[in-house]
């Protein structure tokens, strides 16, 4: 399972769009294109991040679950441990990021790991952390965990892949439609990307909430107090009125506009909202036009006030592929400057050291939408973290912004560090397989001596695939290394 073709065939499952079949692999298994069961004729492209294989008697996706040991053929109940260390060797051989037990083969990245720690603990000048590294570092890797470390340390994390179509750098709207309708929640960590509703939900229902979602300044949020007695009044008729397809509809149209998914249904939605429901609050547009940053940024500030008020830690965002920006032209480069200092000045101090002035970014839309700030509240529960490919035009952009100390480069692994890494897969493997021989230790030591000799050795997500390779076929064959 070596190579990249293995994963066309394989049976995965997303969330939202349910089991179907890999057709391709793309942009070098960063992503997969997915022809799903109920969508017939219809290929979508998405992370890998985002699905995982679909459950099968050899790899079952819950723990204590009844699966088939295919080392003795027998029926048997594996735990949360074993499970997630087969869901890892598996992640390795489709050289994809496991959804879980990532550290157990992270290495040679302890700063970058205190680093996010410390975001995490919540220091007021560390709410913000760029990555920078060439393609197979580790970038992706890096966010993956840091997703993982956030939500044990009970954060809501969204993360959005920058992309020329679906998320422009250039457009604020697009990026924060793909943070929030992938959010993740720490209570609710199998379910994966939920969007906004489950926070929204939540939130309706306290007390401290009921009149809206307010800040220190006794200000209002101009587009989650509404959403918020919107939510409210949709949960109350869903209890009334269970199964109801137009109320289902409704739903869907709602978390239409407060997600970004969509422009141009804000009049038509308040219309069939005030039909359906006693609120009779404004539903402001959501528009995609590039001089909106501070929305976006106010937005996203007060998300990250409902998650506290919720019992979380805050919001985490992580933007992936931020180099894109280095292909637009001067203008919308310009726009994606001011999309990304807007983000971060909503994280970061509203003053003092760490701080950015965001006095110069640009006002656009009319009459209230102007005069929103870019950030809800002086003391943000947002963070973020971006990844970007050193000698971009984001790397410049992120040193200057940020500071030395907020950017780090990952470095590309030596001979230790592969080794160290090839050891603890090593490791994954035995505790995983327990039937297999020992005696592969040195088999391995030996065929990674050889890599090294051959410059085989290009990054660490190749690295993984080999080794687990390599264990896999003397499994298989039951090599005699004797």
């Amino acid at each position: 399972m070596a190579g990249t073709g293995q994963k066309q065939g394989k049976r995965v499952r997303h969330p939202r769009y349910g089991e179907g079949t890999v057709q391709r692999v793309e942009r070098g298994g960063l992503s997969l294109r997915v022809l799903f069961d109920q969508y017939p004729g219809l290929a979508v492209s998405l992370p890998s991040r985002s699905v995982r294989l679909a459950e099968d008697e050899n790899a079952p996706l819950a723990p204590g679950k009844a699966g088939k040991d295919q080392e003795t053929g027998q029926v048997t109940g594996w735990s949360h441990e074993q499970v997630v260390r087969r869901q890892v060797l598996e992640a390795l051989r489709l050289g994809v990021v496991p959804t879980e037990g990532l550290l157990a083969y992270t290495v040679g990245r302890d700063r970058e790991v205190e680093e996010f720690h410390r975001i995490l603990e919540g220091s007021e000048d560390r709410k913000a952390l760029a990555l920078l590294g060439d393609y197979g570092t580790g970038k992706t890797h890096m966010l993956e965990l840091a997703q993982h470390l956030a939500l044990d340390k009970n954060w809501v994390v969204g993360r959005a892949w920058l992309d020329p179509q679906e998320a422009p750098p250039s457009k604020p709207r697009r990026v924060y439609s793909a943070l929030v309708r992938s959010l993740h929640f720490p209570d609710q960590q199998e379910a994966g990307e939920l969007g906004l509703w489950p926070l929204l939900e939540k939130a309706s229902r306290l007390e401290a909430l009921q009149g809206g979602l307010v800040n220190a300044e006794g200000e209002s949020h101009a587009f989650l107090s509404p959403a918020l007695r919107y939510a409210r009044a949709l949960s109350e008729a869903f209890t009334q009125a269970p199964g109801d397809s137009p109320l289902v509809m409704l739903q869907m149209h709602f978390l239409d506009w407060i997600e970004g998914r969509a422009t141009g249904l804000s009049q038509e939605l308040q219309r069939r909202l005030h039909a359906r429901l006693p609120v009779r609050d404004r539903v402001l547009a959501l528009s995609d036009f590039s001089t909106l940053s501070k929305v976006y940024g106010y937005l996203l500030s007060g998300i990250s006030s409902l998650c506290r008020h919720a019992g979380y830690q805050g919001l985490l965002i992580l933007l992936d592929e931020t180099e894109l920006f280095s292909n637009l032209s001067q203008e919308q480069r310009a726009k994606a400057v001011e999309v990304f200092r807007v983000l971060l000045g909503a994280a970061l101090p509203g003053e003092g050291a760490g701080s950015l002035d965001l006095s110069e970014v640009g006002e656009g839309g009319r009459g209230i939408i102007r005069r929103l700030p870019p950030r809800f509240e002086e003391q943000s529960a947002l963070a973020i973290g971006l990844a970007a490919t050193p000698g971009s035009e984001s790397e410049f952009f992120l040193r200057d912004t940020l500071g030395a100390d907020r950017v780090l480069e990952l470095t590309s692994f030596g001979r230790r560090e592969f080794l160290e890494m090839g050891d603890r897969i090593l490791r994954l493997y035995l505790n995983a397989y327990p039937a297999m021989s020992k005696r592969v230790i040195a088999a391995l030591e030996s065929r990674m001596d050889l890599w090294f000799s051959a410059g085989q050795a290009s990054g660490p997500r190749e690295f993984g695939r080999r080794v687990v390779d390599f264990l896999d076929q003397n499994r298989h064959i039951n090599v005699d290394f004797g």
